[in-house]
């Protein structure tokens, strides 16, 4: 999941949900029953940290917008006409309310899902890297509650339960390590699943010593499992404790924000080890957990930062904005026995082995921004920005990686070699970005496109094998066009089409080659036509992705799918209806 091919901050309410491994869940992270508006902020600021270098994505959830007792319901329902094999439904309830002080908001959503099927009628190919949403149970619990202290003060609080967990009757049937089907009887003691709390308060006052003070807490603690791949399943365990205070002032034409943020990052995982003749009888299809051992080392990040934003109208149509932040970072990593040593010992084939050692590396970064936008007119701006991003690749699948002597009459395997703190800090990544873009709304019609550049001193490079970091080296590339045009052909029918146009490259022996399919984003396009009466809408929209071949041939092969939606307004209430891939595209 990533911005531009660059790696996106998302938050909820303004709590991050980053953690020092990058998982791509993030956005399996809230049902959209509970989310009021998402905004969108491409590149880097001052404000966010690492993590954040292709820009912030900060869902902002529904609250209490009335003194009086308010209940909003939701129900759908979603099927393929498979046979019942894939009817999905979701059901939704909240209530709010409150009195002239303190408003609160609770809700809780249950989410089904079943099979995906392909226009000719077969299961879709089941992800096993990060696990799909087929055959998969999600349930939301949200609270919040926003409490007035005064006319200038306000505590607001977020309390949330979330747990998405799959268990499919469907596995890929691999025999002599390959992949034959998809097929039914699938059993495993571990699926794909993410459980999340998150808990949050911010405190606001805006009149402390002539500032406006926002003082921002939060707690998450996540567990996530896998989907079994080669005979095995990962879970993971993150515990993230964060604090940010930020005052903000205007002087004149200048508006200031500064301030400082914290946070501790605690990271655990094993693997459970299924047996082998069982999986091997069944194809892969049933999983039982014979051995749980370590996955990666345990993995402790902290950070503390300070920062500094600001922005300044030069003139009534044109204005600037910087900042720098600079950031410190501790990564304190375990000893730990190399993995698949681990595997040889739950096996019986030895019992004891050398710790490839643990330690500690310090990580100090300045990083700045500077950006203008100038007015062309009152309908037409300019803009243009330049921002730096800091990030660090998952230090849990770099370090802990060790060689091994034979295992001696003893059972023991001793360590020859290893990459370990102490000798083999990994390195930081830091990416220079560029923007310039232009926008318009005239009276029918609404135009804006960006192009971009963004360059980064060094990329990760994986092991295709054990899925392990080999190194932090070679520099990475990004570029790319954005372009987005609606038009209001009558008062109620609008045309539109949007495109992005990306090229992804990795530095190999000082030439530039196309980036490896696995990671590269792949440029897009999407177009729709609208309807729009007073109760009536109805929209066609397609979307394209364009075919890429990397420098190895690897071929990620394009598609277009087109989709009907639409809603009506009830006299309570409104209904929506659609027809997703309404052309039946396999």
């Amino acid at each position: 999941q990533n911005l531009r091919g660059r790696a996106m901050l998302v938050m909820i309410d303004g709590v991050s949900l980053q953690s020092s491994r990058p998982i791509s869940r993030q956005l399996d992270a809230i049902d959209p029953f509970n989310i009021e508006r998402i905004e969108v902020l491409s590149g880097a600021t001052s404000i966010y940290g690492a993590g954040a270098t292709g820009g912030v994505i900060n869902i902002i959830t529904k609250k209490s917008d009335s003194d009086e007792l308010q209940f909003e319901s939701y129900v759908s329902g979603t099927t393929g006409l498979n046979g019942g094999d894939d009817f999905d439904y979701k059901v939704a309830q909240s209530i709010s309310g409150g009195t002239d002080n303190v408003a609160a908001r609770v809700s809780a959503v249950y989410t089904e899902t079943q099979g995906y099927y392909d226009g000719e009628g077969d299961i879709v190919t089941p992800d096993i890297s990060q696990g799909s949403l087929q055959y998969n149970k999600t349930i939301d619990l949200q609270s919040t509650v926003d409490v007035s202290i005064s006319d200038t003060k306000n505590i607001n609080f977020l309390a949330q339960y979330y747990d998405s967990q799959q268990d499919s009757p469907y596995g890929l049937y691999i025999k002599n390590y390959k992949f034959i089907d998809v097929r039914k009887g699938f059993e495993s003691d571990r699926q794909h699943g993410t459980e999340r709390i998150m808990l949050s308060a911010v405190y606001s006052d805006s009149e402390f010593l002539n500032h406006q003070l926002v003082v921002e807490a939060s707690y998450r603690k996540e567990d996530q499992t896998y989907t079994p791949y080669y005979q095995s399943s990962s879970q993971q365990a993150t515990d993230v404790i964060s604090l940010k205070t930020a005052l903000a002032k205007s002087f004149g034409k200048v508006n200031l924000v500064y301030g400082v943020d914290a946070y501790m990052d605690k990271f655990d995982s094993n693997q459970a080890l299924f047996d082998p003749t069982i999986a091997n009888n069944s194809g892969n299809l049933v999983n039982k957990t014979y051995a749980e051992i370590g996955r990666y080392p345990g993995v402790e990040v902290g950070s503390v930062a300070g920062f500094i934003q600001a922005d300044m109208d030069i003139t009534d149509d044109w204005s600037v904005q910087g900042g720098y932040r600079y950031q410190y970072m501790n990564n304190k990593i375990d000893d730990f026995v190399d993995y698949k040593i681990q595997k040889k010992i739950a096996a019986g084939d030895g019992s004891s082995a050398d710790a490839v050692p643990g330690g500690e590396t310090n990580y100090s970064v300045g990083l700045f921004n500077l950006g203008t936008i100038y007015k062309l007119t009152s309908d037409s701006q300019v803009w243009a920005s330049f921002s730096q991003g800091f990030d660090l690749a998952d230090p849990a699948k770099y370090y802990g990686q060790g060689s091994y002597s034979a295992v001696d009459a003893n059972g023991h395997y001793a360590l020859q070699d290893s990459i370990n703190v102490s000798d083999s800090k990994m390195s930081g990544i830091k990416t220079n970005s560029y923007e310039i873009g232009f926008r318009t709304e005239q009276d029918a019609l609404s135009f804006q496109a960006a192009a971009y550049f963004s360059q980064s001193d060094k990329s990760v490079k994986y092991n295709k094998q054990t899925l392990l970091i080999e190194d932090v080296d070679n520099e990475k590339r990004v570029y790319g066009a954005e372009a987005l045009v609606s038009y209001w052909v009558m008062d109620n029918i609008q045309l539109g089409a949007s495109g992005h146009y990306v090229i992804s490259e990795l530095q190999t022996d000082g030439k530039w080659n196309d980036l490896s399919a696995g990671e590269a984003s792949t440029s897009k396009a999407s177009s729709w036509i609208g309807w729009y009466e007073s109760d009536l809408a109805v929209k066609v929209q397609s979307q394209t992705m364009f075919d890429y071949k990397d420098a190895d041939d690897n071929e990620l092969s394009g598609y277009t799918v087109f989709d009907l939606v639409g809603s009506y307004e009830l006299p309570v209430g409104s209904l929506g209806f659609g027809i997703q891939n309404l052309f039946n595209k396999d």
